[in-house]
Order: structure tokens, then C-alpha cells, then sequence
């Protein structure tokens, strides 16, 4: 993989091996950026930045990737440019897509201490985890969730110009249908990922904390217990729009619809948001990602890239065993850590970053 300006990289290259790499390096050296870049080119974009500006170097406009792997036994190349201020261009084996698009890139699964707000934060992180495993799962949920972001700005817009204007008060109905339809597939795409991915976030946490059983539930208002197929989604959906329209014209927002939903996850029984202690938090969001790679493994055939970003340090030396015991599975590791002693495996390569230069030792 080769960056150019990319965060505090002027120009590097790096090969990372088939199995398990480990990155060393102190704090603020790169290690977390060498992490995103690939993460970047397997996903289309940054798992912490929304716009290209940040990964670009200071004082530079334009920031380069480029990485070559193999995908179905079959070798596939991906470069990316980012421009200050005017977005991402990605292009696999010289054909240029768009992000959410068919073609498969490099596939990778990324964990980050920031991933214990999956457990602790707000329901928005437990959507976008459905939504991205859905579409890494099944491309087309991408393009169902763009449908209906788009028809839910449309009736927003249509409830607050309804408030002066007659004729979009009459548009309406045609928007309720649109976000019904839309919003049922983007609930029918979280509801067939969450059926995969429950059994499998169980079993990746029994394996790093044994003892407890993790559940989880799908929760919506509109849509409640014993919801049929998407057509009876669908009807469920529309019938609390046009029910909840007089509320939404007063507040010009859309208050029934899968973006307002949200992902329980228990642990015996009582919420891990509110009651499970941090080791177990950062258990679950660790299982909740391994559990995502697992679900893609199956459907696809082969391991995503595992990312993990200086998580061993944060567990205790128990689970430490168990999360080595994990990594070392077929397919790729990269881990990142600032000391090799927190890190109970022998890596298969070993890198040292600092100040965004790099030495690699086999």
C-alpha cells in the first residue's frame, strides 16, 4: 500500500503479510492513519472523518492511496484520491465508482477504541452498524437506504413548506407512500443482517468473556411486535405517518420511520448500555465487530481484513488471551498497540511507525 499526504504521511510504502501484522508506535505517529487508509480503500471512506479534508497532509490540497490485494482469487488493484474540500475519487482496476457501489474493493472490518459507543452512544452508531453490515452483506441495501435518506429530505421539505402553501399540503399523501416503501426495505434489509449477525455477536462473546449471553432487539414504534413480511412493513409504516402528519406539520420532521429506530443489546437480561461495566461494553462492541466480519466471511467466501486499532491494551489480561486466541484466524490481521508486551502473539511481521515514517521488520 503506498500514501502520499495522507494525515502526518508525506510518501510511505508498506506490505502487509497474509497473516497477522502487528504496527507499533507512540501515540500521535501514525498508527491509527495507516489503519484508516486501508480502511479507506476496503470501505470507500473514513470511519472518522465525514469529509476528505482531514486525512489530507497539512498545507497540501490533494492526498493519494493506492493498494493492490486479491479478491476471489483474482487480483485487484484500488487507488483513491482525495481532494481538499471536493470529496473522494475511487477507482478499482482503473474503472472509477462511487461509494455503496457493485464493485467489490477490498473488504476489511475495523475496530476502534470509539467503537464502545456503539453500546454507550446514541441509537444513530446502532443504525449505521445495521446499515453498513447490510451493505457490506448485500450491496443493493446501500441503494435502498440513499432511497429512502432521499424521499425523507423530500417529505421534510414538503411538511415545511405544507405550512404556507396549500399545494404541498395536497403532495403529501404521495410522500407518505414514497417513505413507507422506502422505509420498509431499509427494515426489511437491518432485519435479515440482525438475524445473521445476533447468533454469530453471541458467540464471538462467549469466546472473549464467557459467562454471559448477549441479546439483541430490533425496537420501533411504528413497527411492533408480529410485523409481516415488507408489504405489512410497509402498510405498518404508512399508517403512522398519516396518523403522526399533524405532529410532523407542526414540526416540520418526519417522526415515524426506521431513522428513528434503534438496536437493543442486553447482557442477562438488563440493558449494557446503562448496566453492563466497561470490560463488558468493550467485549460487546469488539464481538459486534468480529461478528460483522464472520457474517461477511459466510456470504462472500472469504476474511475481510481485520483492523484492530490499540485495543489490547484496554482489556484485561483474560480477555487479552481470549482476543489473541481470536486473531489468530485465517485471513489477514493488522493490529496496532504502543508496546509489543500488551499484545500476548507472536506477529507473522512487525512494523514501527513514528512521526508518519515507517520500518518494517519480517
Amino acid at each position: 500500500m503506498r500514501l502520499t499526504d495522507f494525515r502526518n504521511y508525506s510518501e510511505a510504502t508498506v506490505g502487509f503479510g497474509a497473516g497477522f501484522n502487528l504496527v507499533l508506535g507512540g501515540n500521535a505517529q501514525g498508527k491509527t492513519s495507516l489503519l484508516e487508509a486501508v480502511y479507506c480503500l476496503s470501505a470507500l471512506g473514513s470511519h472518522r472523518a465525514s469529509s476528505s479534508g482531514p486525512m489530507i497532509r497539512h498545507e497540501q490540497e490533494t492526498a493519494y492511496l493506492k493498494a493492490t490485494g486479491v479478491i476471489a482469487s483474482t487480483g485487484v488493484e484500488v487507488d483513491a484520491q482525495l481532494i481538499r474540500g471536493a470529496g473522494t475519487k475511487v477507482w478499482i482496476n482503473k474503472q472509477r465508482v462511487g461509494r455503496g457501489g457493485k464493485e467489490r474493493s477490498l473488504a476489511a472490518v475495523l475496530f476502534s477504541p470509539e467503537d464502545l459507543e456503539l453500546i454507550k452512544g446514541g441509537p444513530e452508531l446502532r443504525r449505521r452498524y445495521l446499515d453498513h453490515a447490510a451493505g457490506r452483506a448485500k450491496p443493493v441495501s446501500h441503494a435502498d437506504r440513499v432511497a429512502f435518506e432521499k424521499a425523507l429530505r423530500q417529505r421534510n421539505g414538503v411538511l415545511k413548506a405544507a405550512r404556507t402553501n396549500d399545494r404541498a399540503l395536497r403532495q403529501l399523501d404521495v410522500w407518505n407512500y414514497q417513505v413507507a416503501a422506502a422505509g420498509a426495505a431499509v427494515f426489511d434489509n437491518r432485519r435479515w443482517i440482525l438475524q445473521k449477525l445476533g447468533p454469530a455477536i453471541a458467540g464471538r462473546y462467549g469466546q472473549l468473556a464467557a459467562g454471559q449471553e448477549p441479546a439483541l432487539c430490533y425496537q420501533s414504534e411504528w413497527a411492533q411486535e408480529g410485523v409481516g413480511d415488507r408489504a405489512d412493513v410497509e402498510h405498518r409504516l404508512l399508517q403512522a405517518l398519516e396518523s403522526n402528519q399533524s405532529r410532523d406539520l407542526e414540526t416540520a420532521t418526519t417522526s415515524a420511520g426506521p431513522h428513528r429506530d434503534d438496536l437493543a443489546i442486553d447482557l442477562d437480561g438488563a440493558a449494557s448500555r446503562w448496566y453492563a461495566s466497561q470490560g463488558e461494553q468493550r467485549s460487546l462492541s469488539l464481538a459486534m465487530r468480529l461478528a460483522e466480519r464472520d457474517v461477511a466471511a459466510d456470504i462472500h467466501g472469504e476474511e475481510p481484513i481485520l483492523l484492530l486499532d490499540d485495543v489490547f491494551s484496554e482489556l484485561d489480561e483474560r480477555r487479552r488471551r481470549r482476543l489473541a486466541e481470536l486473531v489468530r484466524t485465517p485471513g489477514q490481521a493488522i493490529v496496532t498497540a504502543t508496546s509489543a508486551e500488551s499484545v500476548p502473539l507472536d506477529p507473522d511481521q512487525t512494523l514501527f511507525v513514528e512521526g508518519g515514517k515507517l520500518d518494517q521488520v519480517a
